[in-house]
C-alpha cells in the first residue's frame, strides 16, 4: 500500500481542482491542507500537505468494509511548505476515507466508494 502515497505531478490534477499551491507569503501561518477525495473514472485522488511551514504529517487510509472504520494503512510524510497530489485505485479499499494530523490540526475526508477496489 505504500505505493498509493506516490506523488503525481501538479499539472495532472490541476484540471480536477485538487492541487492547492503554497506561497512564501503564507509563512506566518501553518496550515494542514487536505482536499476531499476525487472519485473519477478509474482513479481515486486527493491532495495533502502543509502551507506556511514544514513538518511530518501523520496520515491514515481508513476502510469501512467491515461495518466500522479500520486503519488499512498509515504513516508519516514530510512536507516543506508544499501540497502533493496522490492517486491510486486498485489497491485502495472499496469504501475509504483519509485522515491526516499535524500538531493540533486534523482533517478527515468524506467517505468515498472505490468501484475498482482490490480490497
Amino acid at each position: 500500500m505504500r505505493k498509493l502515497m506516490s506523488a503525481l505531478g501538479a499539472g495532472a490534477l490541476l484540471t480536477a481542482g485538487l492541487f492547492v499551491g503554497a506561497t512564501p507569503a503564507q509563512a506566518a501561518t501553518c496550515t494542514l491542507v487536505q482536499s476531499e477525495i476525487y472519485n473519477g473514472a478509474n482513479i481515486i485522488a486527493w491532495s495533502q500537505g502543509l502551507q506556511g511551514c514544514a513538518g511530518d504529517v501523520y496520515w491514515e487510509i481508513q476502510s469501512d468494509d467491515s461495518g466500522s472504520w479500520q486503519v488499512t494503512d498509515s504513516g508519516t510524510t514530510y512536507y516543506n511548505n508544499e501540497v502533493r497530489s496522490y492517486y491510486e485505485d486498485v489497491n485502495l479499499p472499496c469504501y475509504l476515507r483519509v485522515y491526516a494530523k499535524f500538531g493540533s490540526q486534523e482533517k478527515l475526508t468524506q467517505p468515498v466508494r472505490n468501484y475498482n477496489c482490490g480490497g
